[in-house]
């Protein structure tokens, strides 16, 4: 489970670049500093339609990350409740000598 924990953790770090980058590159609707990003670029690399295409690549990254937030909230929770302090109690009920 904590291999997983740290998997996903990774995962989750790389959309978060991407989506970030991603967002950057995008030319907003009020004004043109989204050129500065790299807007323009994106739009001669990939054509008219780059704006949808990179809106599009926004919300299923948007989505993943959506998910990949809460599969990281459940294993949390999942190791948490798995690493108790009543499981160190001994079974016969006796003290624990140090």
């Amino acid at each position: 489970m904590e291999f997983l924990f740290g998997l996903l953790s990774v995962v989750l770090v790389f959309v978060c670049v991407l989506l970030i980058a991603l967002i950057l590159m995008q030319k907003t609707k009020s004004a043109e500093i989204g050129a500065v990003f790299g807007s323009g670029a994106a739009k001669a690399i990939l054509g008219t339609s780059a704006a949808t295409i990179l809106t599009k690549i926004t919300y299923w990254l948007g989505g993943i990350f959506m998910v990949l937030v809460l599969a990281l909230a459940f294993l949390s929770n999942h190791i948490a409740k798995s690493k108790t302090v009543i499981s160190d109690i001994p079974e016969n009920n006796q003290p624990v000598k140090k």
